[in-house]
């Protein structure tokens, strides 16, 4: 297993991921669902069982963002996923590229949604809130040391009408000392791809959450069942995380009363300095 270590920042963590994927992983080469876009069989090499915690820090008042410096990303657009998915609950491709994001374009079904997927799940009523998100937040606020405030994508009924099944799948949210702690569960993750939007998301959205309901912000405990990373990608990985690392940015998060009272773009990602851009090739 991965050493268990507390990370406060991208780079690092994700060094010890790569590494450990190369090191230890297993290759998987016969009966492979992905492709990429020349047709040929995405193999991979492959980890069960990666769980990852990330203790919150900051700078000048800020949160450090979990962003790579070893190569350029695209936080907007990651920033705008999140927003599509947990506030705007929308399940249109459409209204996605409204907001500057072109992620889902790929997965769009004839009937310009990803089926019912990621936000059609989020939006489904529960326990007496009109949404997931609700839910978390209401549940938060009036009964804090509930065992019970989670959100579920994989709906075993709804699987065969989704696009693409969800990757990050559930989240727990608990309150310890006054601290949100927030667990993740990821069944599947491009290392390469998925990591660097995934886990800046879910400290945005860990950021929203806390300070709506007042709490302190806690640790992040991310947890992933197949951590893969493709054959095409290695060699730049490996080069990738050689590369020497650079100060983090910062998020900066506006006063507000309600998540849903903000917009992607006010949230900003403040003096981000990163190695120039790698090209990984997508596999689907």
């Amino acid at each position: 297993m991965l050493q268990k270590n507390i990370y406060k920042n991208f780079d690092d963590c994700y060094k010890d991921v790569v590494n450990y994927i190369c090191k230890n992983g297993t290759w998987i080469t016969e009966n492979v669902r992905t492709k990429y876009i020349d047709g040929t069989p995405a193999t991979y090499k492959s980890v069960i069982g990666l769980q990852l915690e990330f203790e919150p820090t900051y700078k000048d008042g800020m949160p450090v963002a979990l962003l790579p410096t070893t190569r350029k990303a695209t936080p907007k657009s990651s920033i705008r996923e999140l927003f599509w998915i947990w506030i705007l609950r929308s399940n249109k491709v459409e209204d996605l590229r409204k907001l500057g994001c072109k992620y889902w374009n790929e997965f769009e079904l004839e009937d310009g949604s990803i089926g019912r997927s990621y936000a059609y799940q989020m939006n489904k009523p529960m326990c007496g809130y009109p949404s997931q998100t609700d839910y978390v937040i209401g549940e938060l606020k009036n009964n804090p040391n509930s065992r019970r405030t989670l959100t579920e994508l994989w709906h075993v009924e709804d699987t065969p009408y989704m696009s693409l099944t969800p990757c990050v799948h559930l989240t727990q949210w608990s309150v310890i000392d006054g601290k949100l702690i927030l667990s993740v569960r990821q069944r599947s993750a491009d290392i390469a791809l998925g990591t660097t939007a995934n886990w800046f998301q879910y400290q945005v959205l860990h950021h929203l959450i806390a300070k709506e309901c007042g709490l302190e912000v806690g640790n992040m405990i991310w947890t992933i069942d197949n951590a893969h990373i493709y054959d095409r990608h290695i060699d730049d990985l490996q080069k990738q995380v050689n590369r020497p690392t650079l100060e983090p940015p910062t998020i900066y998060i506006p006063k507000f009363k309600s998540i849903y009272d903000l917009k992607p773009d006010m949230i900003e990602v403040r003096n981000y300095k990163s190695h120039e851009p790698i090209k990984y090739e997508v596999a689907i």
